[in-house]
C-alpha cells in the first residue's frame, strides 16, 4: 500500500522536496523537481517517451535501475544526474539533458548513454572511477567547459558521437585509456580533443576534426595512438606539447593552418600519413633534446603544474622520459602531396624541404638568455604516393 502511494505522488504534475526511490517507479508528463530524488540499490525509475523532468533545484542520484527513453532533464544550474555503479541495465536513450552543472556523471559501472543530446552544460558527461559506460551516438553542443571529461582510469567506448562549439574542449581524456574511441567527429572548438598525462594511451581511430582552432593536443607523456583519422581544415592539426609521444599514422592531415605543431620536449612517431595543402605540415618550437638534457625535468620540478581545469596536480612533474633524443623528429614514410613530393626530388634527403619548419631554419632558440639548438626532422624516405587507399587526397 505504500508504495503505491509513493508511486501516485510521484506522477502528480509537482514534486518537492528530498525522495528515495524504493521498487519500480515510473514518470511521465511534466514533472518539477527541487531537491535531490535518489533511486535506491535494487529500485528501478523508468521515464517514459515525452516526459520532461524540470529541476529547479537538486538532481537525480541513482545507485539502482535507471531507464528513460524520449525524454528532457532541464533547469537551470541543477546538479545534473548521478549514475553510481549502475550495470549495463541502465539506458538512458534519445534523450536531452541541459541546464546542468554536470548533465551526467558516472561513478563507475558500465551504464549505456546512447542518441543523447547534451546541451549548455557546464559538463556535458563525466565519465569517472574507472567506469566502462558506453556513449555512443550522441550530441555534445555548447557545453561551457567540456563536452566529455574522462578521469580515473576510465575504461569507457565513445563511439559516434558529435561534439560541436563545446567551450575549453570538445572532449578530454585525463589519465584514462578507453577500450574504444573512434568514429567521433568534432568542429568548432578552440581545442576539440585533449589527451593529457602519463596513463592516458588509448588508440584514438577513424575520428574527424574540422574547422577547430587546435583539433587534437596531447601532452605530459600521453602516449596515444592517432590512426585513420580525418584531420583537415583546422588551425593546427594535431599539437604535441609539454613530453608528449604519441604514435601518429594512417591519417589525412589537410588544408591545415599547421598540421603537426611539435614543443617542449615531445617525439612522436609521425609514419604513413598524408600530408596535403597545409600552410606548414610540421612546426617546432622550442623543440630541443639538448634543452631537455640540461633542464628539462628541473624546470618541471620547479614549475607549479595545473591538471584539468585548474586543480593542482602534485605529480605532473614526474613524467617518464622520452623513447629517444638524438635531437630528431621520426616523419619516415609519410606521403607529402603531389607538390611536396615534387619538392623532395628535386632537393633530396639532405634538403630543407619548405613545408617543414625546424632547426634547418631556425638553428637554435633562446631561453633565459642561453642558446638552445633546435631539433630537425627526419622525412627521407619519403612515400611516393597515397598511403590511404581509395580516397581521393588532392
Amino acid at each position: 500500500m505504500r508504495l503505491l502511494v509513493v508511486i501516485i505522488l510521484l506522477l502528480l504534475p509537482s514534486v518537492s522536496g528530498a525522495v528515495l526511490l524504493t521498487g519500480k517507479v515510473v514518470w511521465e508528463g511534466e514533472k518539477r523537481i527541487d531537491e535531490k530524488v535518489r533511486v535506491e540499490p535494487g529500485a528501478e525509475l523508468v521515464v517514459k517517451p515525452g516526459t520532461t523532468v524540470i529541476f529547479t533545484a537538486g538532481g537525480l542520484e541513482v545507485a539502482g535501475r535507471l531507464s528513460a527513453r524520449g525524454a528532457v532533464f532541464k533547469g537551470k544550474k541543477w546538479e545534473g544526474i548521478v549514475l553510481k555503479g549502475c550495470t549495463l541495465a541502465t539506458l538512458l536513450t534519445e534523450s536531452e539533458v541541459s541546464g546542468a552543472k554536470i548533465g551526467i556523471q558516472v561513478i563507475g559501472g558500465e551504464p549505456r548513454l546512447e542518441q543523447l543530446t547534451l546541451v549548455g552544460n557546464d559538463v556535458g558527461i563525466e565519465l569517472r572511477q574507472k567506469s566502462e559506460a558506453t556513449v555512443a551516438g550522441s550530441i555534445f553542443r555548447q557545453n561551457r567547459k567540456v563536452g566529455l571529461f574522462l578521469k580515473d582510469g576510465v575504461k569507457a567506448a565513445v563511439l559516434n558521437n558529435k561534439f560541436e562549439e563545446n567551450g575549453r574542449y570538445g572532449a578530454y581524456i585525463f589519465r584514462s585509456t578507453p577500450r574504444r574511441f573512434s568514429g567521433n567527429v568534432f568542429s568548432r572548438h578552440d581545442t576539440g580533443l585533449m589527451v593529457a598525462y602519463s596513463g592516458s594511451d588509448p588508440e584514438l581511430r577513424d575520428n574527424c576534426f574540422d574547422q577547430n582552432k587546435v583539433a587534437l593536443r596531447v601532452e605530459k607523456a600521453a602516449r596515444p595512438r592517432i590512426t585513420g583519422s580525418d584531420i583537415s581544415n583546422n588551425e593546427v592539426g594535431i599539437s604535441l606539447y609539454r613530453r608528449a609521444d604519441p604514435v601518429i599514422e594512417n591519417n589525412l592531415l589537410a588544408n591545415n593552418e599547421t598540421g603537426i605543431e611539435i614543443a617542449f620536449s615531445s617525439y612522436p612517431e609521425i609514419r604513413h600519413n598524408d600530408f596535403v595543402d597545409n600552410g606548414k605540415a610540421l612546426y617546432l618550437e622550442f623543440q630541443s633534446s639538448n634543452w631537455e638534457k640540461t633542464k628539462g625535468a628541473s624546470t618541471r620540478q620547479a614549475t607549479s603544474s595545473r591538471s584539468a581545469f585548474g586543480s593542482l596536480d602534485k605529480s605532473s612533474t614526474e613524467l617518464p622520459p622520452p623513447r629517444s633524443m638524438d635531437g630528431t623528429i621520426d616523419a619516415r614514410d609519410n606521403w607529402w602531396g603531389k607538390a611536396g613530393t615534387a619538392e623532395l626530388e628535386k632537393i633530396g634527403a639532405d634538403g630543407n624541404p619548405g613545408f617543414i619548419d625546424d632547426g634547418r631554419d631556425r638553428p637554435t632558440f633562446v631561453e633565459e638568455g642561453q642558446d638552445y639548438p633546435l631539433d630537425t626532422v627526419i622525412f627521407s624516405p619519403w612515400l611516393q604516393q597515397s598511403s590511404l587507399q581509395g580516397k581521393d587526397k588532392e
